[in-house]
């Protein structure tokens, strides 16, 4: 960073507004809305809507600090994930009860399904009744008894939870598939997910892009899924990160994926590094796009983070160079207990927690559940 983040609350009462830089004009606009300062110490200290956030981001303020940066020639990010932070739910549980509802599974991926199904029985020691379905004579009905069974976890009871689902059910149920038919389907879902989407969160991302920011999507989740649904977020489809199927020599995906998340229960009360790895590997392959001959910091700003997970986005928010703005947590509608969380982990780990500023989402027309 080549500006100063210190606050106005740090600075000499005589200092004037003109003799402040553009990104301390910036900041201060920011708390001024909000509230709290970079210096507060308070993670809760600060909190504004996403429509207050849309204002700022109008300012002459923000404006002209933008201007700023792509005038020295540093390239402007703002990061954010998907599913509870820019939409209701989780985006990859819908895609995947769309396939079971549409009939997208072949046989042997069904049989897979019911094969990890079968598994969870032995693991508990006894068969559950909603896992009738996975009974070999009738593996067609064992993608609605993972999602079932994944709700009930949700819901505070016996169930299988994110992780067990994506390595489970999620990715080894697309074996098979080759790119072309991989991609006709998240096509065919992605208008599907617009209803899902915050309100006002498209806009917000159309508006930075305008600006002169570069929106990109960061996600652990299905990155060819993710590409799909980008337009309806806003975001420029070349900019979405994330994990992807292997193919093997075949041109057929072999049900295992690439990815950086880091897996284990231990993980969810603090920061998870995949995040971070996989922006840096993805601004390492898209250099070329800003006439980088390699990485430096000094080339680019990230302005800001926007995210709902304490462990994975709170991951991105900590392990990374500092926010020149800020780091978003969101309130994800109808979940008080994931900012709750946020709060704790970003009280603990975080570097800058003034930093940290509550971002109020409004519920999108349909809900979290699929």
């Amino acid at each position: 960073m080549t500006e100063s983040t210190i606050s106005s609350t740090s600075l000499p009462a005589a200092t004037s507004t003109a003799a402040l830089t553009p990104l301390e004009r910036a900041q201060n606009k920011l708390y001024a809305i909000a509230g709290g300062s970079i210096d507060s110490g308070n993670v809760q200290a600060a909190r504004l809507t996403t429509k207050q956030r849309m204002d700022y981001f109008r300012s002459p303020e923000f404006r002209d600090w933008v201007a700023s940066e792509n005038a020295a020639g540093r390239q402007v990010f703002w990061l954010k994930d998907v599913d509870k932070t820019q939409g209701a739910g989780d985006l990859f549980t819908f895609f995947y009860k769309w396939r079971a509802d549409n009939n997208k599974f072949s046989p042997r991926q069904l049989q897979v399904i019911a094969d990890f199904l079968l598994g969870l029985e032995s693991r508990w020691g006894r068969f559950v009744a909603r896992f009738q379905s996975a009974r070999l004579k009738a593996p067609r009905l064992a993608p609605e008894a993972v999602i079932k069974t994944w709700l009930a976890k949700e819901d505070g009871g016996k169930g299988i939870g994110m992780l067990d689902f994506w390595s489970g059910a999620y990715w080894p149920s697309q074996i098979g598939l080759s790119r072309a038919e991989k991609l006709a389907q998240v096509q065919a879902f992605a208008p599907l997910y617009a209803a899902r989407v915050y309100p006002g969160v498209r806009e917000e991302n159309e508006l930075l892009e305008s600006i002169g920011v570069n929106v990109v999507i960061v996600s652990n989740g299905d990155q060819e899924l993710a590409i799909a649904c980008a337009p309806y977020l806003g975001v420029k489809p070349e900019n979405v990160v994330g994990s992807h199927l292997i193919y093997d020599s075949n041109g057929l995906a072999t049900g295992v994926n690439h990815t950086y998340e880091v897996s284990g229960g231990d993980w969810h009360t603090k920061p998870q590094p995949g995040k971070p790895l996989s922006f840096h590997y993805w601004l390492h392959v898209n250099r070329a796009r800003w006439g980088w001959k390699r990485l430096d910091e000094r080339q680019f700003v990230i302005a800001g983070r926007d995210g709902d997970s304490a462990a994975t986005d709170g991951g991105m928010m900590i392990l990374m160079q500092s926010a020149a703005i800020g780091n978003f947590m969101v309130n994800t509608p109808g979940e008080p207990k994931r900012i709750e969380q946020f709060y704790q982990v970003a009280s603990k780990y975080g570097w800058t927690t003034g930093q940290f500023i509550t971002l109020d989402q409004e519920p999108s027309k349909l809900g979290l559940r699929p």
